[in-house]
């Protein structure tokens, strides 16, 4: 049978594919033009997904309190998913600059929506199976995007002093489609995206430069060993007086909350990415094209 709010409520380990399969469909129905662009229909159904999470609905058991969704009958949960589909949809197909269905189109070739049983589509889908195998798994997921995103925005926050640099950042999230982090961000500083990128002869100038300082700012905030190793490596290394190579030495590395065993096991762990060719020396040995490397390294945890 097909799931209610009550089985995403109480029952999410079932009820998931099933509600993976429903939106996933909707999503390349919708989607037009880009239906066959698997990040696209991802992004409509993880948008979902995130919402229902969000409300407390998914995986809410008894725990968080009952939202008006919980109040509607079938057909009207199966209409609300299916427009949330639909909006963000056609705002992908805008952000992409492409041609949005017409309202024809966008209607149910046959029957209503509530009448369609995701048992049909329940199977693995061409895109391969869902991308969580359970609900804890995406309770995982969104919490380290929003930690992830909550770093990003302290350090594009940071950017407020150099407003052109700050609006060049500004405008490049509008041109991703993130939307919510823009309006958070544009809340928090009072600031508006200006009419035109072309207002600024120096934007690209601006945007590395803010590129640079955001790169900085999230391997700070890292915890991530490999990170933070990789930023070390930037900050204490000296230029050689014998070769043009830098160097820095492990006991160096090793200050403050870092081990010398932690400062090993990281500059393995860079070795195994390609960023540098060490074999288990005292001295550590990086060429500019190295450095320059480690500069813009950025791992999540």
């Amino acid at each position: 049978m097909p799931f209610t709010a009550h089985d995403l409520r109480h029952h999410p380990e079932q009820s998931y594919p099933l509600l993976y399969a429903y939106l996933h469909r909707n999503a390349q129905r919708f989607l037009g033009a880009l239906k066959y662009d698997a990040f696209e229909v991802d992004t409509v159904v993880g948008h979902v997904v995130e919402q229902l999470v969000r409300l407390g609905l998914f995986s809410g058991s008894d725990v968080t309190p009952l939202t008006a969704l919980d109040s509607l009958t079938d057909a009207q949960f199966y209409a609300f998913l299916s427009r949330c589909v639909k909006n963000k949809a056609i705002d992908r197909l805008r952000k992409r600059r492409l041609p949005v269905n017409t309202a024809a189109e966008l209607e149910t070739v046959a029957g209503n929506e509530h009448d369609e049983d995701p048992l049909d589509e329940s199977a693995e889908s061409v895109w391969g199976t869902t991308p969580f195998a359970a609900p804890e798994e995406i309770t995982l997921r969104l919490t380290t995007q929003l930690e992830l995103r909550n770093i990003l925005k302290h350090c594009i926050l940071v950017l407020s002093t150099a407003p052109h640099q700050l609006q060049a950042v500004l405008n490049e999230l509008q041109e991703m489609g993130a939307d919510e982090l823009l309006h958070v961000i544009s809340e928090e500083l009072h600031v508006s995206l200006p009419a035109s990128a072309s207002q600024n002869p120096h934007l690209s100038q601006h945007k590395d430069h803010a590129h640079k300082k955001l790169r900085y700012c999230l391997q700070q905030r890292s915890t991530n060993l490999t990170v933070r190793v990789a930023l070390r490596l930037t900050q204490y290394t000296v230029r050689s007086s014998d070769t043009n190579d830098y160097v820095v030495d492990i006991q160096t590395l090793a200050q403050d909350d870092l081990s010398e065993g932690d400062a090993r096991l990281g500059l393995n762990k860079l070795v195994a990415e390609g960023l540098l060719s060490w074999h288990g020396e005292e001295t550590v040995h990086l060429t500019p094209a190295q450095l320059k490397r480690l500069l813009r390294f950025y791992r999540e945890e």
